[in-house]
């Protein structure tokens, strides 16, 4: 998670004016062996990790990148003063210095910051003639641009990566994704018989394509359900195709074990690879556009959700090391087993269909994988993640973005007759790392699920 001044008394720390060996930190700071060791990291991820981990690792330090780059980009333009531009924490790797501002890398991955001056009433480490340029004396929208910049990146990404998936690579034409770019439904081949329904005594076969049922036809497998479910107990006419040969078989729905009501055809559907689906520029730009904006709002829900009821559940998952499900979860899952048309027809429902975090540990390896499947998807669920970034980076409270946009709202609102109010920032101290505290608990404890009940991809 990557923030404009991580800690609202971040900013009070000087910048420092040489390096740890003494040059200039006007040129270049850095030992040799910080270097290496970096280069040996990244040459170790790429040799051991196999390309799916190292373009996933890739690309989530160009995710943090662009992020803080929005930030310097958005402050340089309001004639803020930036001292600091770092990729991750702690001890310093490598920097050199360009005019006023510092750049480099540090050694601890947690993140990456810019240093702005002046965020605060807190900062007081600014010389009067530095005053005019804090981010303070600002204007309420140059502030306003300069908070929100860092999530308004992400989701820049996420409609570029979108494009460059629907448009050039193209993406799986399964599941819902394809069903919106125009794929065609993947043909509905039976996969799976379940013995003694009624299914199994009519002959059909693995391998069949079913073509209609009860006169219907059956474009995808989706269709079956609907079809079935109000036949219990009905004779029905059943058309498949069998080696270029067309059979109607006439089967006998049985009952749901968990609703006698519901008719059972017994049927499964094979996992058919869908084919690529690639849409033309114009498509694809709305497209990226649409879903990036339908993913911002469906992100803020479910995080809604999470604090307001699904939180007990995720502290359950972890005390248990594995994930439960909650009673909005298990009815969802109801209804789509209904809904598909055969009870246990289907494939087994991934770990973690349930409403869960993902921590960077997890994002790596489904990401790693992703690739196997085609760069086209891999980006799709990269956009994902820089839509779930962007919108947690603007929860209003501190050390996030959307703390210092409601500080910046607040203060436009006190600020009458002329008069600029400021916010004692300090007050929010005692807040600020209680939030960081839990998310650090948080974190922490979706690493500890990812690895003990890893998120599957189905």
């Amino acid at each position: 998670m990557t923030d404009t001044n991580i800690l609202p008394t971040e900013s009070v720390l000087p910048v420092e004016p040489v390096s740890p060996a003494g040059k200039p930190a006007g040129e270049v700071a850095g030992e040799p062996w910080r270097v290496s060791l970096l280069a040996a990291v990244v040459l170790a991820i790429a040799y051991y990790g196999g390309v799916g981990w190292f373009l996933t690792i890739a690309g989530l330090l160009i995710m943090i990148f662009l992020h803080e780059l929005g930030h310097y980009m958005a402050a340089r333009r309001s004639g803020m003063k930036v001292t600091e531009f770092f990729l991750f924490f702690g001890p310093k790797i490598w920097s050199f210095r360009r005019g006023e501002t510092e750049y480099g890398i540090k050694l601890l991955p947690l993140g990456a910051y810019v240093r702005i001056i002046g965020m605060s009433n807190l900062d007081t480490d600014v010389t009067p003639e530095d005053e005019p340029r804090t981010y303070r004396q600002q204007s309420y929208p140059k502030r306003l641009l300069v908070a929100s910049a860092g999530s308004l990146m992400h989701f820049l990404q996420a409609i570029v990566l979108f494009f460059i998936a629907f448009s050039i690579l193209g993406v799986d034409g399964g599941g819902g994704l394809g069903e919106r770019l125009g794929a065609p439904p993947p043909p509905v081949i039976v996969g799976s018989v379940s013995e003694g329904s009624g299914a199994a005594a009519a002959g059909v076969l693995e391998g069949d394509l079913v073509v209609s049922i009860a006169g219907t036809p059956v474009e995808s497998f989706s269709d079956v359900g609907p079809l079935v479910v109000a036949r219990a107990g009905e004779t029905v006419a059943v058309e498949v195709e069998r080696n270029g040969e067309s059979l109607t078989l006439n089967a006998t729905l049985g009952r749901r074990e968990e609703d006698s009501s519901m008719g059972f055809l017994g049927i499964g559907n094979a996992d058919v690879p869908a084919a690529k689906v690639r849409v033309n520029p114009i498509e694809g730009a709305v497209q990226a556009v649409e879903l990036t904006a339908l993913g911002m709002k469906e992100t803020a829900t479910s995080l809604v959700g999470f604090f307001a009821h699904d939180l007990g559940d995720f502290g359950r998952s972890v005390a248990q090391g594995s994930s439960v499900q909650g009673s909005d979860a298990n009815s969802a899952n109801s209804a789509n087993s209904a809904n598909s048309g055969d009870a246990g027809s289907s494939r087994a429902p991934r770990s973690g269909d349930e409403k869960r975090l993902m921590s960077l540990p997890g994002i790596a390896r489904i990401g790693a994988s992703l690739v196997d499947e085609g760069l086209g998807d891999f980006l799709v669920f990269f956009a994902l993640i820089n839509i779930s970034l962007g919108v947690l980076n603007l929860l209003p409270m501190l050390p996030l973005d959307g703390g210092h946009v409601v500080i910046a709202t607040y203060e436009r609102i006190r600020s009458t007759k002329g008069r600029h109010y400021m916010a004692d920032v300090s007050r929010l101290i005692p807040l600020t790392y209680a939030v960081i505290m839990f998310f650090l608990i948080i974190g922490m404890s979706a690493i500890y699920l990812d690895v003990r009940d890893p998120i599957g991809l189905g």
